[in-house]
């Protein structure tokens, strides 16, 4: 056994002498060299183990351990050349990202084999080391005060310069007011409120091969305005904003909420929904509701109530409300109404409900706006012998179920013909106006805006109002 180990080691001794003399020595060569120092370090190993399990003699114990030692040696040397054979010499160039100019006085710093290498670059924009084992994936990184940091990997250290983007001068602005639609029952748009996240994000070119993104945040005012303060960029800012959550209110003819979303069975209403909004994403319906009014009867001898749509509604021409001028306002002259109604597919007529015979029912004007009504008309309709709803001219000159209210006397009550606020003309002959609006309800400004804008030049300013609109999405289905 001593024999061997004493050949052994001479073996290695012969190897490691032999490639360190050795002047072609390619890489090929290396790695057989390696691979055959591993296979002998691997045999020494096993042996030394052997001996230690079997009581082998120190003095063996102490051969085996030289000859390994030997061999790590040797290892060590072999990675050591390869190292220096990779060592190289580097230069970083530093410029301004907007005028191109040289950066001096920015640190430049690196990490080669467990040690961290800072330079600074001179007048020229220049950081030079010397020397460095780097791999292609080490970065450099630049920084310097007031000035965004970046960096460069060192496979692309001779593509171009590194440039450093100076934040500190904020003399450039974009401004403006964040407009959403919370109330449609307006024609105005309102504005978000405060703490609404608006940010402005641009990408900065770090190196002939790479970017990276800086962003900018500001939150809105109370009065729903906003202002983000940032340097001159060689790109352009793309602004996003946050998604705000709120009450919109509406005139809806329905919601999912109602198990039957058509007249009678769902009657238009003044409502609010939980809305999402997000700028220049106009994704929700704005519900048509022309039927500003309609007519509602007493509850007949089963406790129903019929509901008659006015003129607007389903396109029920003959439902006719008329009126006149009176001191900047209008007054009813006469109805006509005689139509019909129908509910998923099912028609209601008036002679399906039954009152007491030959009666006067009490009608009323329902206003679903609010604001068409200064004083209710006084309005009936007359029941037959059968108890039925009955169609009959009126002394006025109307034509159908509803009339202005009379006496017993055949007398119009006091204020029977009411104030209404608006009119269309009608017949101009005869000075009459109508009710017949067809306007909707619910008004909307839905305004897509760019959102990307280009301030390259020191003191720039854009000023830019963004819109939310009518919203992206409701919590619930309006119809």
């Amino acid at each position: 056994m001593k024999s061997k180990f004493t050949i052994l080691l001479m073996m290695a001794c012969t190897i490691w002498f032999t490639g360190c003399s050795k002047k072609d020595f390619n890489e090929q060569d290396a790695i057989e060299a390696q691979k055959q120092l591993l296979n002998l370090k691997y045999q020494y190993e096993l042996d030394l183990e052997t001996l230690k399990q079997k009581g082998a003699t120190a003095m063996q114990q102490l051969i085996n351990t030289a000859a390994l030692d030997q061999l790590k040696l040797n290892d060590s040397l072999t990675r050591a050349s390869a190292v220096a054979a990779k060592r190289q010499d580097y230069s970083i160039n530093v410029v301004d990202v907007i005028t191109n100019a040289p950066v001096a006085d920015a640190v430049v710093t690196v990490s080669s084999e467990g040690k961290v290498f800072s330079a600074s670059t001179n007048a020229q924009g220049i950081a030079s080391f010397t020397n460095l084992y780097l791999f292609p994936t080490s970065s450099f990184l630049v920084s310097k005060p007031n000035y965004a940091a970046t960096q460069i990997l060192q496979q692309n250290v001779t593509l171009g310069s590194v440039k450093l983007w100076n934040t500190s001068e904020l003399l450039n602005e974009i401004s403006g007011s964040l407009f959403i639609e919370t109330d449609l029952t307006n024609a105005t748009s309102e504005k978000v409120g405060a703490n609404v996240l608006v940010t402005a994000s641009t990408a900065i070119p770090n190196s002939p091969s790479g970017s990276y993104t800086v962003s900018f945040p500001t939150f809105s005012t109370a009065a729903g305005t906003y202002s983000i303060r940032v340097p001159a960029a060689p790109n352009s800012y793309n602004l996003t904003f946050g998604q705000v959550t709120a009450e919109q209110k509406l005139y809806v003819n329905a919601t999912e909420d109602d198990a039957v979303t058509t007249f009678p069975a769902a009657l238009p209403r003044l409502t609010s929904v939980t809305t999402y909004y997000n700028v220049n994403n106009f994704g929700t319906t704005i519900p048509t509701v022309y039927n500003s009014y309609y007519f509602k009867f007493s509850p007949d001898n089963n406790g129903r109530v019929l509901y008659v749509p006015s003129y607007s509604y389903y396109g029920y021409n003959n439902n006719q409300v008329l009126l006149s001028p009176i001191g900047g306002n209008y007054q009813v002259e006469k109805l006509n109404v005689s139509n019909y109604y129908s509910s998923n597919g099912v028609y209601n007529d008036f002679g399906g409900f039954v009152y007491a015979p030959n009666t006067k029912i009490d009608v009323t004007m329902v206003d679903i706006a609010g604001n068409l009504i200064q004083t209710p008309p006084a309005l009936a309709a007359t029941s037959n012998a059968n108890g039925r709803i009955t169609l009959y001219t009126s002394p006025e000159g109307g034509n159908g179920y509803i009339h202005l209210k009379r006496t017993d006397a055949g007398a119009l009550v006091p204020n029977a013909k009411g104030v209404l606020t608006r009119g269309a003309l009608y017949d101009s002959f005869n000075n009459l106006y109508t009710l017949n609006l067809l306007i909707n309800l619910n008004t909307s400004t839905n305004s897509f805006i760019n959102t990307s804008y280009l301030l390259a030049n020191k003191g720039d300013k854009r000023i830019v109002n963004f819109y939310y609109g009518a919203g992206s999405s409701r919590a619930k289905q309006v119809y």
